[in-house]
């Protein structure tokens, strides 16, 4: 059952979202800062050693603006892959595919899915909060970090994600906004050191963005 108090928040988000959308003229789509594409090729220990580009169909589907795909490999050989997606205005040009239906696919399943605190944050900010998943095909797992970078915050699950949505749209005529998703191969069966990789990886990469995303105050 969901209690009372979230299903009022729901509805007042639903009738927010449909009336920003009926006026969506009054949303200004934000360009990115800078082509994704100059990304950084060496993030601390790890250097690009693959790109991915998404085929015509996913990009027209999503309405994405800008992404990247890259692998990443440190002088140890182990890989970790990054995704990032720009959108000028989420749900007037385009819109995010839910993180909970990008799994690998062959097998793959969640096994958990939590908050994962961060040392570091963006615009000043000493911390911040992501979304871990844990996913599972047999006894292989893989950590994913995913988390919102948008309009100046770090959002880490899709429900907050629709909330500031609204409330940004609403008071700043903004609706930008990016996803982040980092997946890495748990070794040896030790999810806590890979959290802990994965985790200071994407502490690089939340930095490195904010030369590329618009900013609270663009």
């Amino acid at each position: 059952m969901i209690p009372k108090k979230n299903t009022a928040i729901i509805l007042l988000l639903i009738l927010g979202t449909w009336f920003i959308l009926q006026n969506s003229s009054s949303v200004t789509a934000v360009p990115i800062k800078q082509s994704l594409a100059s990304f950084p090729e060496n993030i601390g220990q790890w250097q690009k050693v693959h790109a991915t580009t998404s085929s015509t169909d996913v990009v027209e589907l999503l309405g994405v603006d800008d992404e990247i795909h890259y692998t990443y490999q440190n002088s140890s050989g182990k890989l970790i892959t990054l995704y990032v997606g720009y959108y000028e205005a989420v749900g007037v040009t385009g819109t995010y595919h839910s993180p909970k239906n990008c799994l690998p696919g062959g097998g793959w399943g969640i096994d958990s899915t939590q908050p994962f605190p961060l040392a570091i944050g963006i615009e000043g900010k000493s911390q911040s909060s992501i979304s871990k998943m844990l996913i599972r095909n047999g006894d292989n797992y893989q950590v994913v970090l995913y988390w919102y970078q948008n309009r100046g915050r770090i959002i880490a699950s899709e429900y907050w994600e629709k909330v500031y949505l609204v409330l940004d749209a609403l008071t700043m005529g903004r609706r930008d906004g990016t996803f982040v998703r980092i997946m890495f191969t748990v070794q040896n069966n030790d999810i806590a050191q890979a959290s802990l990789e994965a985790g200071k990886f994407a502490e690089l990469v939340m930095t490195s963005l904010e030369s590329y995303l618009p900013g609270k105050n663009l």
